[in-house]
This record gives C-alpha cells, sequence and structure tokens, in this order.
C-alpha cells in the first residue's frame, strides 16, 4: 500500500507498505535515538526508526485507525481516557536516563526537565483497533520537561478543556471529574488548578508556535488554529479565576 495519511497538520506523511514517510529536520536523529531508547525500555507501541532518507524519515507503520477531527464519539469514553493517561506515564518513564549529549530538539526544553515530554499527546496522535489504544504516534515535538506539561496538554485534548465543546464530547460539567480520572489513571499528585495554570501556558505556547511556523511553511491554516488555541487559554484562565 502506498498512499497519503490524513491528518498531518504541518508534515508530509505517506505510508510506504509497511512503513511511513514523513518530513525530517534537525531534530530528526535526536527524535530517532529516542524512539530506540524507547524499544529497549520495553515500549513496543511506538514507532521504530528505520532511517533517514534526504529530507524524509522512515518509520514502521503502526496499524489502525487515528480518528482525525471532528473526533468519533468512542474516543470520549473515560476507558480512553484511562488508558491514554497511563500510557503517557510508560512513556514518561521510559525516557528516564536518555543521553542528552548533542541532542537537537523541534520543541523548546523546558524547566524542571523531568523527563522527555512526548510534546504532542493528544487522542489524534493515538492509534486505535476496535477503540482501544494500540500505539502512539508523532514524536516531533518531544524535548525535555516536567510532567505537566504534557498531561495539561493531554488534559486540553482528551477531557477536552476547550472553550467550544466538541460534538459528542463530555460537557463542561463533566471536566473535573475527568481531569481527576487523568491524573488518578497517571498517579500525578497534581490538583485542577495545577493543570489549568500549566494548560493556559502551554496554549499560549502552542499558538505562538502555530503562528511562526505558518509563516514559515507557508500554511496559513495554523493561524486559524493559533486563533483556536488562544481562545482556549483565554476560557481557562477564566475558569482559573472562577475557582
Amino acid at each position: 500500500m502506498d498512499a497519503e495519511l490524513t491528518g498531518g497538520n504541518m508534515n508530509r506523511v505517506r505510508r510506504s507498505g509497511d512503513t511511513v514517510l514523513r518530513d525530517a529536520g534537525p531534530w530528526t536523529p535526536t527524535v530517532h535515538r529516542y524512539l530506540e531508547y524507547l524499544a529497549r525500555a520495553g515500549i513496543d507501541w511506538a514507532p521504530r526508526p528505520l532511517g533517514i532518507e534526504g529530507d524524509r524519515e522512515r518509520l514502521t507503520f503502526i496499524d489502525g485507525v487515528v480518528p482525525v477531527y471532528p473526533l468519533p464519539g468512542w474516543v470520549w469514553d473515560d476507558g480512553v481516557l484511562r488508558d491514554g493517561a497511563r500510557r503517557l506515564r510508560l512513556l514518561h518513564e521510559a525516557s528516564i536516563g536518555f543521553p542528552m549529549d548533542g541532542a537537537v530538539w523541534q520543541s523548546t526544553a523546558k524547566i524542571p526537565a523531568e523527563v522527555i515530554c512526548v510534546g504532542d499527546f493528544a487522542p489524534h496522535n493515538l492509534v486505535f483497533r476496535d477503540g482501544v489504544i494500540v500505539g502512539a504516534i508523532d514524536f516531533d515535538m518531544c524535548a525535555p520537561g516536567p510532567r505537566l506539561w504534557d498531561i495539561a496538554h493531554f488534559a486540553t485534548r482528551a477531557v477536552p478543556l476547550t472553550a467550544l465543546t466538541p460534538d459528542g464530547a463530555p460537557g463542561r460539567g463533566e471536566a473535573r471529574r475527568r481531569v481527576d480520572i487523568l491524573l488518578r489513571a497517571y498517579g500525578s499528585e497534581a490538583t485542577w488548578d495545577d493543570v489549568l495554570r500549566i494548560a493556559v501556558i502551554r496554549l499560549v505556547d502552542l499558538a505562538r508556535m502555530s503562528r511562526r511556523k505558518a509563516a514559515e511553511l507557508s500554511k496559513p491554516h495554523l493561524r486559524g488554529d493559533a486563533d483556536g488555541y488562544e481562545r482556549d487559554a483565554d476560557y481557562l484562565a477564566g475558569l482559573r479565576q472562577d475557582g
């Protein structure tokens, strides 16, 4: 099978047989070292790097369904939220000890550098079979940072914590309960306010990056994404003020 894959927001993604070709960058060798490190730590549900071919990288293909927006209703099941949080914890734990010498990241590193953050761990970067998570993809934005940086981002996408509730998603009244499910499944002692605080910072950071990439890659749709991230950040900042 040889076909373009849908859902890529910044990269060209093409399936070639049992492999995937994606745009590469200066950070790709570091990401490949990280993916190899995850595999040695026992993570067998992330892509395996197969090499860099000119301006493209080649990775193993994980068979399944990667949901695209608007997300299907089954993505919002509590079980998906729990399993996603547990898998995020596994990725974080597996990254401990990763050698940083000569590392180049697309995202900026954050403090405290507790783990290697995935950067965009969200339903649209998870692979499902029969509604169950079987893999995670798209590690291009990984970089050192605090666990909460990834936890808060996953919450914004999977709870969801957004100004506009997607069709079929749990309503705003479910947000605290679902954040609690996420935190307990991950094993985090963070609070509701911790998640909101970092989510606001994370969304503003994402908006700035999207505007920069819109200019660099000539992809004007990223400016619309940036507007949405800023709207969500304002909404969550208001939630924090309301207690």
